[in-house]
């Protein structure tokens, strides 16, 4: 059966798509009207400036049939104008004086015809300029792609913003209906939990169970007055059966209730990714001493480095303020640094505003996955962990297509501003939707002494070094930096970058929990961080067949599935780790896990610019995906894992950053 929530999310798909169908064949057609007369108008301006100068050599003295150069003129034209296929110069008895590029295959492909005169008037020549349909209809296509991409991602901003404008009391009160009607549906009539306040939708159902609740007990109360044990036996077996006279507890709404301000302020975030680079190439001073491929780096490695230092000293900083200030700080002073990065054209201003917004970025993230650890039980944080990492996966995936067309649009700096607007926007939702959290005054923090306990257990250190800071340099490396610098250095704009970056989310989204399962199922989650890497790793030898979009999208591919098959397992193992090695808490395993993890962010893209000024792009991919097979090698030559049991309800990964781009 559908849920009430699932039967929503279809409907406001199903309009949705609808709509965007409907705008796509509307913008197609606009297009249509406006790019062909534009480009026709093109073509009469290109003709009459050819026309115009060949009747000045004629006017000077010059005969027609003596030009010099005629055609390497006409095929300067034609590669300046992409979308002319074909330029000749005639007489009007039929002789060609010059020709560039060749007719296409298309037999009606629009003509333009410029007349060349003589100062009588009299006819001496026509150019005649063939328009290149293929280039009408990509530009049309570029356009219905864009369309498509940003329908599918305001589809997808709309499906994670359902619970913004349903709001926090209208999702408990669907997911308490939801829950009573599926219970009733399998013949369950315990009571629920999940509610503090009566709500409507439900408080008529609850009526009735409380009643056949109070009709049992009563039942069975009579039954043993009277000391009927067979009627006992019955009433008992009925409650096994159906659940009467027990309580069920509910769905934990707390990953819900963040969910829509976490998602706004890590799209906030990701909106910057495609046109990061270029803009960053845009600051750099001239006079800098340092090559300008680590100076492009250079601001993607302090936010990753900003993000790795503060992490453990703002999980206590964020317990101290309390969940929901530490969550409006954090917003609050990315706010002021996307400003920032938006108005400074100076360099080091620009690496500052990064390492503010990194500040910020630290603090939402522990502040939130900090509010969905206080408000569950140690049960339902597997469920909510996993909407807390699908809020941040779904936000790499609409981000990036969104800020690269608004970088080519309106400018990579205002693009910076809705950034900022996002951020601010993520900002007022918390102040409304999270509840009130009372701040912590004796909070201890993860000391070095846990750390190196962690440290010296050789299969962690192996796993930790081998595979999970390796798969960080080789994600940032390749997907924040390398990618978008080669594709700007071949021309792509900032949108088409967008799309390809896609392709990296979209796998950990779909891919994930299928992995999860299975590795979960098959109790092998070595051999899945194993495997996943050694996929990840070797994918980056497509690189070597050459630089194509083609085969960069199949890197990230690559990329996408084998992160994704060793994501949730790599987490699970460090999990088991932290109950198993000697003198470290479980706070200190996975502190440590976290702080590798952010330093192989930071590392990613400074080793990413040092080895592409050096060696060039497809070598740098190359040499870090040997790295991390390497690593990957090691991991599985450190010994074999000790046995666990299956576990239940694991679905997307276990810990939200591990599950996480960052």
């Amino acid at each position: 059966m559908i849920g009430l929530r699932a039967g929503i999310s279809i409907a406001i798909a199903a309009i949705l798509c609808a709509a965007l169908v409907v705008i796509g064949w509307s913008a197609r057609e606009a297009v249509e009207r406006t790019i062909v007369p534009a480009i026709a108008a093109q073509a009469e301006s290109v003709g009459r400036s050819a026309a115009s100068l060949v009747e000045n050599a004629v006017t000077a003295g010059v005969p027609l049939d003596k030009l010099v150069g005629v055609d390497t003129y006409l095929e300067g034209l034609r590669r300046a104008n992409v979308e002319l296929a074909e330029l000749k110069l005639i007489t009007p008895a039929g002789a060609v004086l010059g020709r560039a590029g060749a007719p296409p295959e298309e037999a009606n492909a629009p003509q333009v015809v410029t007349a060349v005169t003589a100062r009588s008037g009299v006819p001496l020549a026509s150019l005649i300029i063939t328009i290149d349909p293929s280039v009408v209809s990509g530009q049309v296509n570029a356009v219905l792609i864009d369309v498509a991409f940003i329908g599918m991602v305001s589809l997808l901003v709309a499906l994670e913003l359902v619970a913004l404008v349903v709001g926090a009391r209208g999702v408990e009160a669907l997911a308490a209906l939801e829950a009573r009607v599926r219970a009733l549906s399998r013949g369950h009539l315990w009571m629920h939990s999940d509610t503090t306040e009566a709500s409507p939708l439900v408080a008529p159902i609850d009526a009735h169970v409380a009643l056949l609740h109070a009709r049992h007990q009563k039942a069975r109360s009579e039954a043993a007055r009277r000391g009927d044990a067979e009627a006992i036996s019955s009433l008992d077996a009925l409650s096994a059966r159906t659940g009467l006279g027990t309580t069920h507890a509910g769905e934990n709404h707390a990953a819900t209730v963040i969910r829509p301000a976490l998602f706004l302020f890590m799209m906030a975030e990701e909106l910057a990714r495609p046109f990061l680079p270029r803009l960053a190439a845009e600051v750099v001073p001239a006079n800098l001493h340092m090559s300008v491929d680590f100076a492009i780096s250079l601001p993607i490695v302090i936010f990753m480095a900003g993000v790795a230092l503060c992490q453990l000293p703002f999980a206590v900083a964020s317990e101290r303020l309390g969940r929901k200030r530490g969550f409006i700080i954090g917003a609050a002073i990315a706010v002021a640094s996307y400003v920032l990065s938006a108005l400074t054209d100076n360099y080091f201003l620009f690496l500052g505003s990064r390492l503010t917004a990194a500040i910020g970025y630290a603090l939402v993230f522990v502040s939130a996955q900090g509010h969905v650890i206080d408000h569950s039980r140690p049960s339902e944080r597997t469920a909510g962990l996993a909407v807390f990492v699908r809020a941040i996966l779904v936000a790499g995936l609409c981000g990036p297509p969104i800020g690269g067309v608004l970088a080519d649009r309106l400018g990579d700096h205002t693009a910076f501003l809705a950034s900022a607007a996002l951020a601010a926007l993520s900002l007022l939702v918390a102040l409304l939707s999270l509840p009130r959290s009372q701040p912590k005054k004796d909070v201890q923090g993860v000391g070095l002494s846990d750390l190196g306990s962690a440290l010296r257990a050789p299969r962690l250190a192996a796993l930790l070094f081998g595979c999970a800071l390796p798969a960080k340099i080789l994600l940032v490396a390749i997907c924040f930096y390398l990618v978008p610098v080669e594709l700007q250095r071949q021309g792509y704009s900032a949108a088409a970058i967008g799309r390809l970056q896609m392709i990296y989310p979209v796998l950990m989204v779909i891919a994930v929990p299928a992995f999860a399962a299975l590795a979960e199922r098959l109790n092998a989650r070595a051999g899945f961080v194993v495997m996943g890497s050694l996929l990840a790793g070797a994918g980056t030898l497509l690189l070597l067949a050459g630089t194509s979009p083609a085969i960069i999208a199949g890197v990230l591919a690559l990329l996408g599935l084998g992160q994704a098959m060793s994501i949730a397992s790599q987490s699970a193992l460090v999990a088991d780790s932290a109950q198993h090695v000697p003198g470290a808490g479980s706070a200190g395993v996975l502190g440590l896990f976290r702080l590798i993890e952010r330093t192989g962010n930071a590392v990613g893209p400074a080793a990413a610019g040092l080895l592409l000024a050096a060696v060039g792009f497809a070598s740098s991919g190359v040499s870090i995906g040997i790295l991390v097979v390497a690593g990957a090698l090691g991991f599985a030559l450190s010994g074999r894992s000790q046995p666990s049991t299956p576990r239940t309800a694991r679905s997307d990964g276990d810990a939200a950053p591990e599950g996480s781009p960052l």
